[in-house]
């Protein structure tokens, strides 16, 4: 899934590279807290709340490819589902282009109805991704450079394709 962000390429790694800011981004997750002090970068390690069968169900989030403004992943390596959220991050003008990668280990049990609801809920999140952050620059005002420019909104694009990584099933 790719989405393009009018805010500078810093602004909106280093929000995302930080998963205490995902409860106002991610519908998912109900909380964040660091677990390890120290600079932001592998090995940083998060608990995150998550609904899961009409509970919340803690997990433990662990940064493992950090690239400052060019990418970040974070892998479950503690919970009910493994699984990998990736993002890359490319300037563009004015503004930075967001592709997300999904890779879940855990065996999909569900029918691909409720894959759909699952591909559809990321798509939401990194359109209010998109909202928060731009909220934020509106709050701050423009990017130098990018008066009298629009931000037209593309809807991400959401593909499914096979992976022979070890974490299965991807979303690009």
């Amino acid at each position: 899934m790719i989405v393009a962000i009018n805010r500078p390429i810093a602004q909106v790694f280093a929000f995302v590279a930080n998963a205490e800011t995902a409860p106002q981004w991610r519908e998912d997750i109900v909380d964040v807290r660091r677990t390890t002090a120290g600079l932001i970068g592998v090995g940083t390690t998060y608990q995150a709340l998550r609904p899961h069968q009409g509970e919340q169900a803690a997990s433990i989030l662990e940064i493992t490819e950090y690239e400052p403004n060019k990418k970040v992943s974070f892998e479950n390596i503690a919970g009910p589902v493994q699984f990998r959220d990736s993002y890359a991050f490319q300037s563009v003008g004015e503004s930075t282009r967001v592709t997300y990668r999904f890779d879940q280990a855990t065996p999909v049990r569900a029918p691909v109805r409720g894959a759909r609801s699952v591909f559809s809920r990321q798509a939401a999140d990194l359109s209010k991704l998109k909202d928060v952050l731009e909220a934020q620059g509106r709050a701050a005002g423009p990017v130098p450079g990018a008066a009298g420019r629009g931000s037209p909104r593309a809807a991400p694009h959401v593909s499914v394709s096979h992976s022979r990584s070890p974490m299965g099933a991807h979303v690009r």
